[in-house]
């Protein structure tokens, strides 16, 4: 999730310094620079023997000046040197320490109600989720999502599935939004949270519970309605289950989605008893299988293994090469996914403003 902005922080610094914020676990810190001068002109990427005055210098590359931690949150805050700027607007950015030390419990205060609303998600859909359930999680949030149209500008994550549950293609899908009907009761009682936001989380959960990636969730979208009034998706935007590898690319084209995209994507029926190994572990099951072309077969189950789509991207020269890949590397099928994943639940979303 991309660490927020605050304006407040921003006019107090020169434009070549700016506030970011970093998981702790994720960013080493770099030491104080010492109080003496020469030290901190080579810190800042100016020699000693630099001539004084009106000269300019450039801060080093993504120089970082840790201000504060708050480890029961897992956030931290720095100084981020970029881009050039005078030694005076350096000088006065150091000065400006002592006045960000007093404005960064504002900051841990704004970044704690983000990280607490994700708790409280979180926490309620584990109480609910179960490996059994977490087929029909990820479908949910593959057919809210699913619906953006770039040309359009339609669709996408915004809860709108809640409203589009008696279209052919969302059968069954009704007892998904139960379940997550009764955890948004729960964390209503505490605050208001979307339905895109709770689908979004409950589908990267679900692939976590199975044995897959933690995938991170950015929190904020803001439901579809026209004015006060719910609003659905238009119909016939998700990709049919029929199509060949062509028109499964082209469909997928149309929502900003790569080849390469829609195979990891697809990868995804792992889960859910479609033939792809154990329908309850997401791992990379679909893609050794895909490559067995078990359904060629014409005695047993075999034959009915996947859908037509599933059995079209391995016909496609294009769509093999990534089949292949994350067949022999799950590791890399489990980064691609993650990616993919927060793209997919980010598209078309419209986000509150603080």
């Amino acid at each position: 999730m991309a660490p927020p902005s605050f304006s407040f922080c921003s006019s107090l610094l020169p434009s070549c310094v700016s506030i970011r914020c970093f998981s702790l676990r994720a960013l080493p810190h770099l030491p104080l620079p010492s109080n003496s001068r020469r030290s901190r002109r080579r810190r800042l990427g100016r020699s000693s023997s630099s001539p004084p005055g009106g000269s300019s210098f450039r801060p080093a590359a993504n120089s970082r000046l840790p201000l504060s931690d708050d480890s029961s949150n897992g956030i931290s805050y720095q100084i981020v040197g970029s881009g050039r700027c005078s030694e005076s607007s350096a000088r006065r950015s150091f000065i400006s320490l002592g006045t960000l030390a007093i404005l960064l419990p504002h900051l841990q205060v704004a970044l704690g109600v983000e990280h607490d609303e994700a708790s409280a998600i979180r926490n309620g859909l584990r109480s609910v989720l179960s490996k059994g359930k977490a087929a029909g999680m990820l479908r949910l949030a593959f057919h809210d999502a699913g619906t953006f149209d770039i040309d359009g500008n339609s669709g996408g994550m915004n809860g709108s599935i809640i409203y589009e549950l008696e279209r052919p293609e969302n059968a069954g899908l009704n007892k998904s939004v139960k379940i997550l009907e009764k955890t948004r009761r729960e964390i209503e009682n505490i605050r208001h949270v979307s339905w895109a936001d709770l689908i979004a989380v409950a589908g990267a959960e679900a692939v976590s519970l199975c044995g897959g990636p933690a995938i991170p969730i950015r929190l904020g979208r803001i439901d579809a309605r026209f004015k006060t009034t719910p609003l659905a998706d238009p119909q016939g935007k998700l990709p049919q289950e029929s199509l060949d590898a062509s028109g499964l690319k082209s469909c997928f084209q149309k929502k900003g989605f790569s080849a390469q995209e829609l195979v990891v994507l697809s990868g995804a029926h792992t889960l859910g008893g479609k033939g792809f190994g154990n329908p309850v572990v997401f791992d990379n099951a679909y893609f050794k299988i895909l490559l067995e072309k078990p359904w060629n077969s014409n005695t047993g189950m075999s034959s009915m293994i996947g859908l037509p789509s599933d059995r079209a991207l391995v016909e496609d020269d294009e769509c093999l090469r990534w089949i292949r890949i994350y067949a022999a590397d799950q590791d890399k099928f489990f980064d691609d996914f993650k990616n993919t994943y927060i793209k997919l639940v980010n598209c078309g979303a419209s986000w509150k403003t603080t």
